[in-house]
C-alpha cells in the first residue's frame, strides 16, 4: 500500500515531534493477576482436600430403623428410618466432630486401615466367618467443611484471655516393686505411672492425674468429693494386702508411702463439652435403638413358653462372665463354664417372670448365635482387632422354658 510521508526541510524552525510513547498504569490502576487468585484457590482446595478423611461406617437394620456410626468416631451413632438418611446423618456427625477438633487447634484424626480391613473381612462372604444379614459396612469421606450449618460449633477460645486454671489435690501412694518404682491415685481408679527412680515415677504420675482429671472436666464428669487422706491410702492399702510386709517376696523391698500431689485444671473448652455432649446423645440412639430391636410378645396366664437367648461368655481371672443383650441385668459369673450356664438360666427366668407380671410380655430373643458372633466380631474389629475368638471367648444359647402365672398382676405400684 501506498504511504505518504511528510519530511522536515532542513531550514525549518520546528523540531520533528516525538515519537509517542505508551502510558505506564499505576499501581492503584494495575488489574490484579489471575494467577494470584488460582494459586490462592488452589491452596485451599489443596487444604480441603488434606482435611477430608476416609472411615468405615456400620450400618445396622433394626426392626423399623436403621442405625449407623463410625467404629473410630466416638458420638457418631445416628438412628434414621432408611439406609440412606442414615449415612447422611452419619457423615454429618463426622463432619461435626471434625470440625470441633479443628476449632480447638487438635489434630484431625487419622483413619486406621486396620480397623477398615478388619470390617471388611468380617462382612466379606469368603472369609468363612459367620455374617449378620442385618448389617453392612460401608465408606465414607469427609471433612469439616461437611458439617451442617446447624451443627453445634463456638469459636475458638481467645489467646488474649487465657483461662484461669484451679489446683486440686489427690492423695498418691508411691513404693518401690523388684525392677523399678510405681504409683497409683486410688480416688481416680486406673490412674498409675512407673520409673526407673522415685522422681522420675512422682513427675510420670502428677502428669497422669492431670490428663486424668483434665479430661472429667472437659467431660462433665464431677470429680470425687469426698478424697482419702494419706493416713486412710495407707490403711486401705494394707488391709486389702494383709499387713505392710505380708506376702512381699523382696525382704529389703521399700515400705510404700502415700503422699499429695497437686496438679492444675483448666476449665473446659466450649468445643470440648460441645463432643461431649454429641458423644452423650449417641449413647442415647444406641439405647433407644437396640431396645426398639427388642421385640414384645404378650403371654397369656397359664401359657407356657420356651425359647434360647445367645449369651456372650468370657473367661478371664480365673472366672467366667457372661451377658445377654435382650436383658440389661443379666450378668453373672461363675467358676466354669457349666455353672455359669446353670446362672445365667436363671437369671433369665427370673427376667421373663417380672416381665411377664409386670406387662403381660416377654422379649423375645433377636440374637442367633451366627448373628451374636457376628456382633463381637464387628466389635472387635471396630477396635481394630479381626483375630478369630479363642478359647476364652465363645457365643453360647441359653435356653430356657417358664409359665406364666395364673394371676399376672402389676406389683410396680406396690
Amino acid at each position: 500500500m501506498y504511504r505518504h510521508t511528510v519530511e522536515a526541510e532542513e531550514d525549518d524552525p520546528r523540531p520533528a515531534p516525538e515519537p509517542a510513547k505508551r502510558r505506564e498504569p499505576t499501581t492503584e490502576q494495575r488489574p490484579r493477576r489471575r494467577p494470584a487468585l488460582v494459586g490462592q484457590r488452589g491452596a485451599l482446595d489443596r487444604e480441603r482436600r488434606e482435611s477430608r478423611r476416609a472411615f468405615p461406617v456400620v450400618v445396622k437394620r433394626g426392626r423399623r430403623e436403621f442405625g449407623a456410626y463410625a467404629p473410630e468416631v466416638p458420638g457418631s451413632f445416628v438412628v434414621e428410618r432408611t439406609p440412606a438418611d442414615a449415612r447422611r446423618r452419619v457423615e454429618e456427625a463426622i463432619a461435626t466432630h471434625l470440625r470441633l477438633l479443628g476449632e480447638m487447634g487438635d489434630e484431625l484424626p487419622e483413619p486406621d486401615p486396620e480397623v477398615a480391613r478388619a470390617l471388611a473381612r468380617v462382612t466379606d462372604p469368603d472369609s468363612r466367618l459367620p455374617r449378620d444379614p442385618n448389617v453392612e459396612v460401608v465408606t465414607v469421606e469427609v471433612g469439616p467443611e461437611d458439617a451442617p450449618p446447624d451443627a453445634p460449633s463456638s469459636p475458638p477460645s481467645d489467646p488474649t484471655t487465657p483461662r484461669e486454671p484451679r489446683r486440686e489435690t489427690f492423695v498418691a501412694i508411691l513404693g518401690k516393686t523388684a525392677r523399678n518404682y510405681s504409683g497409683e491415685a486410688p480416688d481416680l481408679g486406673a490412674c498409675v505411672a512407673a520409673g526407673d527412680t522415685m522422681d522420675e515415677m512422682r513427675s510420670k504420675l502428677a502428669r497422669a492425674i492431670s490428663a486424668h482429671v483434665q479430661a472429667m472436666v472437659d467431660d462433665g464428669d464431677p470429680l470425687p468429693e469426698r478424697r482419702l487422706t494419706p493416713e486412710e491410702a495407707l490403711a486401705q492399702r494394707s488391709g486389702g494386702r494383709g499387713g505392710d510386709s505380708a506376702g512381699r517376696s523382696d525382704p529389703d523391698e521399700e515400705r510404700e508411702v502415700a503422699e499429695l500431689l497437686t496438679v492444675e485444671v483448666l476449665p473446659p473448652r466450649p468445643q470440648a463439652l460441645a463432643l461431649n455432649a454429641l458423644w452423650r446423645r449417641s449413647c442415647r440412639n444406641e439405647s433407644s435403638f437396640e431396645a426398639d430391636c427388642v421385640i414384645p410378645a404378650p403371654l397369656a396366664a397359664g401359657e407356657t413358653w420356651s425359647g434360647a437367648y445367645a449369651a456372650d461368655l468370657l473367661y478371664a481371672d480365673d472366672i467366667w462372665y457372661g451377658r445377654i443383650a435382650e436383658w440389661q441385668y443379666a450378668v453373672e459369673t461363675g467358676e466354669s463354664r457349666e455353672e455359669l450356664r446353670r446362672n445365667l438360666q436363671a437369671a433369665v427366668t427370673r427376667a421373663l417372670l417380672e416381665s411377664v407380671a409386670n406387662d403381660g410380655t416377654i422379649p423375645l430373643p433377636r440374637r442367633t448365635a451366627e448373628s451374636a458372633l457376628a456382633q463381637r466380631l464387628l466389635r472387635r474389629a471396630g477396635r481394630g482387632n479381626d483375630e478369630i475368638l479363642d478359647r476364652d471367648e465363645a457365643v453360647e444359647m441359653i435356653r430356657v422354658r417358664i409359665a406364666a402365672p395364673e394371676a399376672a398382676v402389676s406389683r410396680r405400684g406396690e
